[in-house]
């Protein structure tokens, strides 16, 4: 078979089946602000808004100002083949032959959480596959002959600046970059090095600026860093975490009990945000046991199911509890007996696992925050059952000979 059928096919399956949602199922808003500025958008040309990224509404406001709702679900058709062909690319990238890149791309090209998203107006596909994008550009530095070009370089930064845009906790994935950068321009004088690592961070932020004034009409970072660090740092955060799967749901019954007999506050108030950040510091200050038992159940609920709208036990809930199975068949293919060496690629994989996780542990966390990590990490198992079921054939060689 041809190196380019097998992707073809995966291709074929994803149209067919975004086609079908999109014909089949109605269009839904999950976050309606998405849906809201996205209108505005279209309407304007900015969103007057700052609270929240605007990624998606300058994503999805052209297609919207074209087609209305139709536009933008013709849209995410083509981003969910956008997706599966980065998936495809990225197990190229670890060395996988086409046939099992193709097909192993299948389960995030056709992760219900994702797929079903072609109707739904909301940033979940934009993000996974930007997500997807960094790490895809780092394994092309990591894998570069001598050291990284400029152009690779700039192209990395571009795509962080996406992706921070759209996600401005996956700034924490700065430092990978940078010591990836520095790690493959040994070869390099040291001033060549840090020039490399000076033209990552001026287009990111060159981007970022831009993508801002795209959106907004100027230079702006979202306000919902200090909202999300006192979700997930007050007296009401475990029961909001542990009943809704959600600290947000921590913050009107802590004004209530800090606050009784006012009236409640609009939460999203930009005036609030230094207020935010202090009572979370004097939180952590005063109560330290709870901010680790905190950080533990922060991490147990990310990887919980997303059994928000339905009990654990009930059909939808089963259907999510097999969707948080990623983390568990990747520690599965890790842990089991004849453990495969670790490449430098499976190091840098891990890096962006873990540091995926952090912003979530330090502020809020909900399972729906899991899905681009579900991503990668079924990318990366492939890899794993790959190298696993080529060592398995070699044994048998061995043992035939």
């Amino acid at each position: 078979m041809p190196s380019r059928r097998p992707l073809a096919l995966v291709l074929l399956i994803t149209t067919v089946l975004s086609i079908a949602i999109a014909l089949w199922t109605h269009v839904t808003y999950p976050m309606p602000g998405y849906q809201a500025d996205t209108v505005e958008w279209a309407t304007t040309g900015h969103v007057a808004d700052t609270f929240t990224p605007l990624a998606y509404p300058l994503f999805a406001g052209p297609a919207y100002r074209l087609a209305g709702d139709h536009g933008i679900v013709l849209l995410q058709i083509f981003l969910q083949l956008a997706l599966a062909a980065v998936c495809y690319r990225l197990l190229r990238e670890l060395n996988l032959p086409p046939s099992w890149s193709a097909y192993g791309s299948l389960p995030v090209a056709l992760f219900p959480d994702l797929i079903l998203s072609v109707t739904k107006l909301w940033d979940l596909p934009l993000g996974t596959l930007l997500f997807l994008l960094i790490v895809l550009a780092c394994l092309h530095i990591a894998h570069s002959v001598a050291a990284p070009t400029l152009k690779l370089t700039a192209t990395a930064a571009l795509i962080f600046a996406a992706a921070i845009f759209c996600r401005p906790n996956l700034i924490l994935l700065a430092p990978i970059l940078l010591i990836l950068l520095f790690l493959r321009s040994t070869n390099l004088q040291p001033a060549r090095a840090a020039a490399h690592a000076a033209i990552l961070l001026i287009i990111t932020a060159a981007g970022f600026s831009l993508l801002g004034i795209a959106s907004h009409g100027s230079i702006y970072f979202p306000r919902n860093g200090p909202y999300n660090l006192y979700a997930g740092h007050n007296p009401q955060t475990k029961a909001a975490l542990l009943n809704h799967l959600n600290a947000e749901y921590s913050l009107i019954p802590d004004f209530y009990a800090s606050h009784p007999g006012e009236p409640i506050p609009d939460f999203y108030s930009p005036q609030i945000g230094a207020t935010y950040n202090q009572r979370s510091i004097d939180f952590a200050i005063h109560h330290p046991l709870e901010e680790i038992k905190l950080l533990f159940l922060k991490l147990f609920i990310f990887f919980h199911p997303d059994t928000k709208l339905h009990a654990l036990f009930s059909p939808y809930g089963l259907v999510k509890s097999f969707l948080a199975l990623p983390s568990f068949l990747f520690l599965a293919a890790l842990l089991l007996p004849g453990r495969l060496h670790l490449t430098f690629d499976d190091k840098l994989l891990f890096a962006f696992e873990v540091v995926y996780i952090l912003p979530f542990l330090l502020t809020n966390s909900d399972p729906r925050f899991r899905t681009p990590l579900d991503a990668l990490l079924l990318l990366h198992l492939v890899s794993l059952l790959y190298r696993r079921y080529n060592a398995n054939l070699a044994q048998a060689s061995l043992s035939s000979s």
